[in-house]
């Protein structure tokens, strides 16, 4: 079962902060340990050991945190943001096989393309979530209102739209990955291990 986590972010908060381009990045690697020397094996300890999304044991997730900085100036009748910037911390966490060295032969070469399949679909997560940041950035930075109180409103609407559209994003990927997903050498492997023994076995997309 694959069940790959969408980035949650804090919500608006706007405090004084010196001015910086383009939203701050920084990411994490995290690894969490399995035991297994087949692919069959492997799956079943990725689905028992991996990270918790929305109640279910997934094989890899990617969470951010995010933060939102300015000081809101008022000049006469209007308000706009000084010196705004966007961070994001992420946290990609991936499964790591404790002993590879014990697989062999197409077992180990189809491990190593879906370690990279799974760090490879985190990381472009990552990238959409970074492109909706900038397009946030831009748009709170060129924000005006007739006053701070309704620029906060503003932007807080502006936040929600771009939270909407970057899950549409998000939903759109996982999708066209979902199909990936199953041809993947690994997971056929997988799956023709089980197919004969294990009725209605597949992996559920988010």
């Amino acid at each position: 079962m694959i069940k790959l986590l969408v980035p949650v972010f804090a919500t608006l908060t706007l405090i004084a902060a010196p001015a910086t381009a383009r939203p701050i990045e920084k990411t994490k690697y995290k690894y969490y340990t399995i035991s297994g020397n087949s692919a069959s094996a492997i799956y079943t300890a990725m689905i028992k050991r991996g990270p918790d999304v929305n109640g279910v044991n997934a094989y890899a997730s990617t969470t951010a945190n995010s933060s939102q900085d300015g000081k809101l100036v008022a000049q006469g009748k209007s308000c706009r943001v000084d010196g705004y910037n966007f961070s994001i911390d992420f946290t990609i966490n991936l499964p790591k096989l404790k002993n590879e060295s014990a697989l062999t032969g197409q077992t180990a070469a189809k491990w190593g393309q879906f370690k990279s399949f799974l760090k490879t679909h985190e990381e472009q997560h990552r990238s959409i979530w970074l492109g909706c940041a900038r397009s946030l950035e831009s748009q709170v930075k060129s924000l005006r209102a007739p006053d701070c109180k309704a620029f906060d409103r503003q932007a807080a609407k502006l936040w929600k739209s771009m939270r909407n559209s970057c899950d549409k994003q998000h939903a759109a990927f996982d999708a066209a990955e979902q199909r990936r997903l199953l041809k993947h050498p690994f997971v056929k492997l997988v799956l023709d291990k089980r197919l004969s023994s294990t009725k209605g076995f597949k992996i559920k997309q988010p």
